[in-house]
């Protein structure tokens, strides 16, 4: 299985850093960041969607905990992978509606995530039995005309929800039934996939990498070797 990378890891950490250095300009911070300007060019030559969430690293009990401070974003590119990605981040950080705009201090304790992801594919549910990769593929889902995004984190949610509930693995059998049982989409009347490539800060200003979420423990994924080995 061939995986969905878009961006080579030069390109993703000059990604973060731009959309830090955008973010700190709205809140009036100049910031220093050794940006190579080649690497943004063909980030803005590329036309995907994506979705950016920040995170505040929360310390309690000895451990980080990530909680989730702002998230926007569009599945479909609306100008470019570049522009799209700073409007996304900009409205996580002041204008996602569940939370107030955030500041400097805040900031300096939140981490980005970046989800691109590759263009819709229409599908059905057998090819959601058969070829969905949990943690990695996303499901745009209309269901009694309402539409649902689901972003493999999301996935990830659910499986953690469905082991403390359970205390097994997610696999896809489960995972269809936790649609209708959770989120209440049982007979969808359209189903689109898509791929995603996942990147993420380990801490603030810290290393940038790619989030794997289909190697996560609490997913049973048989196609989760093949895809290790083939990356």
């Amino acid at each position: 299985m061939q995986l969905f990378k878009p961006l080579n890891e030069q390109d993703y950490v000059s990604l973060i850093k731009y959309l830090r250095t955008k973010i700190l300009e709205r809140l009036g911070v100049k910031a220093n960041y050794d940006i190579d300007p080649t690497h943004l060019v063909k980030i803005a030559e590329l036309k995907l969607g994506v979705f950016v969430s920040i995170e505040k690293l929360m310390y309690s009990d000895g451990m980080i905990k990530r909680v989730l401070r702002g998230s926007m974003g569009t599945i479909r590119p609306i100008k470019n992978l570049l522009e799209d990605s700073v409007t996304a981040a900009i409205h996580a950080a002041f204008y996602d509606p569940r939370f107030s705009p955030i500041s400097i201090a805040e900031f300096k304790n939140c981490v980005l995530e970046v989800t691109v992801t590759s263009p819709l594919m229409d599908v059905n549910m057998d090819w959601v039995r058969r070829e969905m990769v949990l943690g990695y593929h996303g499901l745009y889902i209309v269901d009694s005309g309402k539409a649902t995004i689901l972003l493999p984190q999301k996935v990830v949610e659910m499986a953690e929800n469905y082991y403390q509930r359970d205390g097994k693995q997610l696999g896809i059998d489960d995972f269809i039934k936790e649609l209708c049982d959770s989120l209440r989409i049982c007979n969808p009347t359209s189903i689109k996939a898509f791929k995603t490539q996942i990147i993420y800060e380990l801490r603030p200003d810290g290393d940038v990498i790619e989030r794997k979420l289909y190697l996560n423990r609490l997913l049973s994924n048989h196609v989760k070797l093949s895809v290790a080995m083939n990356e």
